[in-house]
């Protein structure tokens, strides 16, 4: 966003994670920056949802942020064990109720659960890619507001495994 001038902000609530809880970011993209006041997505307000954790997805604080009929969500149908699963390996993920929720929120047809993580590694050699290959996937289907050269050259002033980022995301 901020190669074709675009606004942009993030939030990142990231401290949980550091305590084997949930990675919830909020991007919002806009025209301009000035056209941004606020960097909290508020409730109902996701225009896409993209998440590599299809448990944090389901979560009630990610729902609330949907809308039937406007949000399309991409998610990685790959679990990840959580902090509960080291300490009962039994527990029951409920795949089922989370795509229900899923779906409920934002419509059968707004919604995209891929093995993102499986694809990645496979094409990649390496699951890291997983990130990328979502975000090349949310481009293709038209959902990233910004265009393909442009995160082209953000990868590039990255400059971390150029390479093998810009083959993810395509």
């Amino acid at each position: 966003a901020h190669v074709e001038g675009k606004g942009c902000t993030t939030l990142d609530f990231t401290g949980l994670s550091q305590k084997n809880g949930a990675v919830l970011s909020h991007v919002r993209l806009a025209p301009q920056p000035e056209d941004l006041a606020a960097v909290r997505i508020a409730p109902g307000g996701a225009d896409l949802l993209r998440r590599c954790d299809m448990i944090v997805s389901a979560q009630a604080n990610a729902l609330s942020r949907l809308e039937h009929g406007v949000t399309k969500a991409i998610i990685n149908g790959d679990l990840q064990p959580t902090a509960g699963f080291v300490q009962n390996p039994d527990i029951d993920f409920a795949t089922a109720q989370m795509q229900k929720g899923l779906k409920d929120a934002v419509g059968d047809d707004a919604l995209d659960i891929i093995d993102a993580t499986g694809i990645a590694a496979t094409l990649m050699g390496d699951s890291i890619a997983t990130n990328l290959f979502m975000l090349g996937f949310a481009y293709q289907r038209g959902l990233i507001p910004v265009g393909a050269d442009a995160i082209d050259q953000a990868i590039k002033l990255d400059a971390v495994a150029v390479e093998a980022n810009r083959q993810a995301f395509a």
